[in-house]
């Protein structure tokens, strides 16, 4: 369980070097207060997905943290309402798992092309 007073203090973590991912997250930026970090230089853990980092080192991850940005994005709070129902909330971690370990492969094979 999370502290309130801790809400307050949640770093987006996500990776700017994705394009996907950037396009999004500027989004986000434009319609909320929330904190940012470009996660790409973290290692693997924090780009396979969205991470929310907390001052007291508690982590949200995948579909759970989407359900924290939108719960603080202007315009976005009916989204996080209906992903959190019971079967909707199953459903979208395992769709969120599969596009987001798809997203990260893409990222480091264009990655290697590059360099």
């Amino acid at each position: 369980m999370i502290k309130k007073d801790s809400i307050k203090e949640g770093v987006v973590l996500f990776n700017e070097k994705c394009g996907i991912c950037n396009f999004e997250i500027k989004h986000y930026k434009k319609r909320s207060k929330l904190k940012f970090q470009d996660c790409s230089q973290l290692g693997d853990k924090y780009l396979k997905q969205l991470h929310i980092k907390f001052a007291d080192n508690i982590e949200l991850v995948g579909v759970d943290a989407f359900i924290y940005v939108w719960n603080n994005t202007r315009g976005y709070h009916f989204l996080a309402k209906i992903i959190k129902l019971p079967i909707v909330y199953a459903v979208s971690k395992l769709v969120y798992k599969v596009i987001a370990l798809l997203l990260f492969y893409r990222f480091k094979i264009m990655k290697k092309l590059v360099s």
